[in-house]
């Protein structure tokens, strides 16, 4: 995905072009500049328009940051290699290296755009229940995402028996923390090491016997 291109697709009209617009306003202008004006000159619309959809600034937040996630989530949680360890270090590559090792990048799926649109929408939970409660839904969602992946490793037989919940959480932690610091740092030197400890931890996942039988 470009950068500046939003994964919205306002040629629909309606919700869609009123969540483009959020988003291009939010990538300009922060979350704190944000308006139904704004949003509503960005969308070439007018505020009753907005209003027709959304009740208020903080409903069309609420349902554009809802909406954003599962998009989010479709885009970087994905079953892409020949068994799940082999997407679970794909994943990682994208999040914490920003690319594999035959040329995939994590702009390709999700540009460094959302991952600032995002964090400015996340900082709300600090102090806005209902974002901790969209947030609360959303980091579920994509936990149980990985668990799900990690639960198809152990039937296929390339994971061991863990706790698919923990093991998730674990890389869930990972992921989430890697993509923060890719958005608010620039110092990616020491990033490599993290990957590496990160491949001894889904070796450990590893069933000792695959191959063998």
């Amino acid at each position: 995905m470009d950068q500046g291109v939003t994964p919205f697709d306002e040629s629909v009209g309606g919700k869609e072009a009123i969540f483009a617009a959020t988003y291009r306003t939010l990538e300009e202008d922060g979350y704190a500049d944000l308006s139904i004006s704004r949003v509503a000159d960005e969308a070439s619309v007018s505020k009753s328009t907005i209003y027709h959809h959304f009740e208020s600034k903080d409903e069309l937040l609420l349902e554009f940051a809802n909406s954003l996630l599962v998009t989010y989530a479709d885009e970087l949680v994905f079953e892409t290699g020949e068994n799940a360890l082999e997407s679970l270090a794909r994943l990682l590559d994208l999040a914490v290296l920003g690319e594999t090792a035959d040329g995939d990048r994590l702009e390709d799926y999700a540009s460094k755009t959302i991952d600032r649109v995002i964090l400015e929408l996340r900082t709300q939970a600090v102090h806005d229940p209902a974002y901790r409660e969209h947030f609360d839904s959303f980091d579920r969602m994509a936990r149980n995402r990985l668990a799900a992946l990690i639960e198809a490793g152990i039937e296929e037989g390339t994971v061991r028996e863990v706790d698919p919940d923990a093991v998730a959480g674990m890389l869930y932690l990972c992921i989430e923390g890697a993509l923060l610091l890719g958005s608010t740092t620039d110092d990616d030197e020491w990033i490599a090491g993290v990957r590496t400890q990160l491949e001894h931890y889904l070796d450990g996942l590893a069933r000792d016997d695959v191959g063998d039988e």
